[in-house]
């Protein structure tokens, strides 16, 4: 097993350098995944500008349209992770990506941008589900919430990347050429994938609890909906993203419009700012859940429910208050509440799934985050802000925004009750899952005994 030994001192799987160095590949194709979709954030207002679109069909290509496209892709591309090669997978979903970011720049309308963007939402959905797979098979139960925050950083990396980036290149060359030269880098990281990552044995880190049954559709999302912790999670998860992502895919937007700021100036500082705080915020949510997991793995949960705590009064402050170096301080507690809940939640699913079902699980998981979350919160947002218009003007964006923080607090329901679930659930797995799996082998309707938990 690549990069996996065992410690003299303990039974517990300890992880290889090379584990690491897969890790560390698999963070730089999730920040040029989210690089490339941050773009088109940082180019709203040129773009809304030089072709004449509304914010209702910019709220519509940021989060719902690429959202949808993207989930519906990355559900069978899920499959495909749990069956195939996971390596070949990520490699020709970083070379289409970029391609078709690079496309984008020769867009000349609104139809031109919408098809260009939703075949960049196709090839990107085979970034994650894969990841996933290949980090659960690196990386043991205990180690897996660090991993996934690790990867998680690409997230904070890209935006950082695409933000700054993007919009210094606007200012100098102008949105259809930052397209171009963004997306160029990614080809060469598609190569070095295929030759740096070897596929790892199915299920290697589950020990006595590996489950390498195969599931079909049915099968697999039956067991999926009768873990009732991991669909509380995925809910939870969409809509507490249903606020994080209106605020950070509208603040730039915000700032140019209601400050008047250049997209220079706000690319730097939203930039910095979503990258400091995602960075920390994210290694701190994925650290804190290994550690306090161990003793409670009901701690993956409560951390998001911390962050909702931060993330609700600094998005107030911002929006209303946020001046001078208030601004800078509710903007990086903001995110830094944002970048809280991914990493735990994400690493419940995979402790709540088989081997042979996290690719397709993962899709699962990120379909609601990108529908509800990604989605519905940017397009709610800009639909919000363009009905308002009449009454706030340019600060009708600032009401919309805060709109979006209810979607927020309906998500803190749906995690409490996976805090209710999760023992229970996990009890059951691990009690029971060699028994669970021969029966499900011999026949396939026969109910999950978790139906029976709490």
């Amino acid at each position: 097993m690549a990069g996996i030994g065992t410690s003299p001192a303990s039974a517990e799987p300890r992880v290889g350098g090379y584990a690491w160095f897969v890790l560390a590949v698999l963070v730089a194709v999730y920040a040029f995944n989210w690089m490339d979709r941050y773009l088109l954030i940082i180019l709203v207002e040129p773009i809304r500008a030089d072709l004449g679109i509304s914010d209702t069909s910019m709220g519509l290509l940021t989060g719902f349209a690429y959202a949808l496209v993207y989930s519906i892709a990355g559900l069978g591309i899920g499959r495909w992770a749990d069956h195939g090669s996971r390596k070949r997978l990520i490699a020709l979903a970083v070379a289409g990506w970029s391609a078709f970011t690079m496309l984008s720049g020769f867009a000349r309308g609104f139809v031109g941008l919408a098809a260009s963007r939703a075949s960049v939402a196709v090839c990107a959905s085979g970034c994650t589900p894969p990841a996933y797979s290949l980090i659960s098979d690196y990386f043991p139960a205990h180690r897996r919430g660090t991993a996934i925050a690790i990867y998680s950083l690409g997230i904070s990396f890209g935006i950082w990347a695409g933000l700054a980036a993007g919009g210094w290149l606007n200012e100098h060359y102008g949105w259809r050429a930052t397209f171009m030269i963004m997306g160029a880098p990614g080809l060469l990281l598609a190569l070095a994938v295929l030759v740096c990552i070897r596929e790892p044995q199915r299920g290697q880190q589950d020990g006595a609890h590996a489950d390498q049954a195969g599931y079909g559709w049915r099968e697999g999302l039956t067991l999926m909906w009768r873990r009732r912790a991991f669909a509380a999670t995925t809910l939870g998860l969409a809509l507490l993203s249903f606020g994080g992502s209106g605020f950070e895919m509208w603040t730039p937007a915000y700032l140019v419009r209601t400050l008047g700021l250049g997209t220079a100036q706000v690319g730097s500082l939203s930039g910095m700012i979503e990258g400091s705080a995602g960075i920390f915020g994210t290694l701190l949510a994925g650290i804190l859940a290994d550690r306090l997991g161990r003793r409670d793995e009901r701690w993956y949960l409560w951390l998001p429910l911390i962050g909702v705590c931060v993330i609700v009064p600094a998005e107030w402050l911002f929006l209303f208050y946020g001046h001078g170096t208030t601004l800078y301080a509710t903007y990086f507690l903001a995110i830094l509440g944002t970048s809280s809940y991914t990493a735990p939640l994400m690493a419940v699913g995979q402790l709540l799934l088989p081997s042979r079902l996290r690719g397709l699980g993962t899709a699962v998981m990120l379909m609601f985050l990108n529908i509800i979350g990604t989605g519905a919160g940017s397009f709610c947002v800009g639909l919000m802000s363009d009905l308002l218009k009449p009454l706030y003007g340019d600060a009708a964006l600032r009401h919309a925004i805060l709109f979006s923080l209810a979607g927020t607090l309906v998500g803190v329901i749906c995690i409490l009750y996976a805090i209710r679930r999760l023992p229970a659930e996990l009890a059951q797995i691990r009690g029971t899952r060699g028994k669970t799996d021969t029966t499900m082998e011999g026949n396939r309707d026969v109910g999950d005994p978790l139906e029976q938990v709490g």
